[in-house]
């Protein structure tokens, strides 16, 4: 396989998250594999009778430490995403349909994801007259994400995984630019009801200074069963923006419902507890294929 490096003007973080990224998969792909344990792939599926419970990085903010099984599709989408924000005399409204994420399981450990903002209307109003004073439409940026489980894809209560990303400038309007990082998640199943998942995030992008500038994301989720095909979920998210030297809390929640053992139907909200932060609702589906 060819590769294609980061150029050099590309920012330092950047092309370290893109060499461990490189060398996350070149260590899955040398061929080790649990004693005794059979070598499945993309091209030669985990079998359906030998399939866990299906785990989704939806549709709380943490991420799952978990992998898609191998040889196997899953889709994840807010199949409406409405994000609101007040600041000073203007509302900004951002709606997103179908933002929809990809999956794909390559080996027992790893998967592949694209992020892909299907359709993305951000409007600015005016707070006193309601007046639209922009209005911007069309497709998102796409994010390729990879994931590398460290331990728990073979059983066990706890898991952790390593997932580096990069996000490509795609979109018709409202780019943020090409950014990357990393998130490594956490999860501690606790019993057959609860669980407890979190996660450390690290991102690099550009400003408005035309510069980069890192923004850090902790977050911490509690999932519990009330019922046979129904949980739901509480979790703090907590991110500060070096640039604007800005500290941001949101208090999240919502509520899934398994309708098959391969198909969950979601919706949620975060809320961010400073009057200037975002407001987000959403609802959405995950199937496996």
């Amino acid at each position: 396989m060819r590769l294609y490096p980061l150029p050099l003007n590309y920012p330092c973080s950047l092309r370290i998250i893109f060499i461990l990224s490189l060398c996350i998969f070149s260590a899955d792909a040398s061929g080790q594999t649990d004693s005794g344990a059979k070598r499945y792939s993309f091209t030669h599926p985990l079998p359906r009778a030998l399939l866990k419970e299906m785990e989704t990085d939806r549709p709380d903010a943490t991420e799952s430490a978990y992998t898609v099984a191998a040889g196997h599709f899953q889709l994840e989408t807010d199949m409406f995403k409405q994000v609101r924000n007040k600041a000073e005399q203007f509302l900004y409204v951002e709606n997103s349909y179908n933002l929809v994420n990809l999956k794909l399981g390559l080996t027992r450990r790893t998967d592949v994801q694209i992020v892909i903002p299907t359709y993305v209307i951000n409007m600015v109003k005016e707070r006193a007259t309601r007046k639209i004073t922009e209005n911007q439409h069309g497709f998102g940026d796409i994010v390729i994400r990879y994931k590398y489980n460290l331990w728990g894809y073979s059983g066990g209560k706890t898991a952790l995984a390593l997932m580096p990303f990069l996000s490509i400038p795609t979109a018709a309007s409202m780019s943020a630019g090409l950014h990357g990082g990393i998130i490594i998640p956490f999860v501690w199943n606790i019993s057959d009801k609860l669980s407890f998942g979190s996660q450390v995030g690290f991102t690099r992008a550009k400003e408005d200074d035309n510069a980069y500038h890192s923004y850090y994301l902790y977050s911490f989720t509690f999932g519990r069963s009330i019922g046979k095909n129904v949980d739901v979920f509480s979790e703090m998210l907590f991110n500060y923006n070096f640039y604007q030297a800005r500290f941001d809390t949101y208090a999240n929640g919502g509520i899934i419902l398994s309708l098959t053992d391969n198909l969950n139907l979601d919706a949620g909200f975060n809320y961010g507890l400073k009057a200037t932060s975002d407001r987000t609702i959403f609802t959405g589906l995950s199937f496996r294929l």
